[in-house]
């Protein structure tokens, strides 16, 4: 070609050739488009879900007292405003409580926190 044509000119002249505009699909793309939403929208979306308070348990586990005492408190807190996470909570907060190597200090905070839990839930 010649020199002289620019290169949006060439573009213009080669979609006006094939009798395709720029951002327009071809049918086949159109129909493998359709055809693949179709799936999605007939396929089982499997999402797994784990609870908030999962993601925090490693915490208890901490040597540093302000670290166990925040994942306690979180654990507490998200005990007194989720009903449906708070008999598994207790659970572990006791568990965590009846263990012999966890110190007095924080059996302790833990037995508060346990009691300020059930007092919330059974006003």
């Amino acid at each position: 070609m010649s020199e002289n044509v620019s290169s949006s000119m060439l573009q213009k002249f080669k979609e006006f050739l094939t009798g395709r505009k720029s951002g327009e699909i071809t049918p086949a793309e159109a129909e493998k488009i359709q055809r693949a939403s179709y799936a999605l929208t007939h396929t089982e979306v499997k999402k797994k879900f784990s609870p908030t308070y999962l993601s925090v348990l490693p915490g208890l586990e901490c040597e540093e007292k302000q670290l166990f005492e925040a994942t306690v408190y979180y654990l507490a807190k998200i005990a007194v405003n989720k009903p449906k996470y708070h008999d598994e909570i207790v659970e572990i907060l006791k568990k965590k409580a009846a263990a012999n190597k966890i110190n007095p200090a924080s059996r302790e905070y833990i037995m508060q926190q346990l009691q300020n839990i059930l007092s919330k839930n059974n006003l």
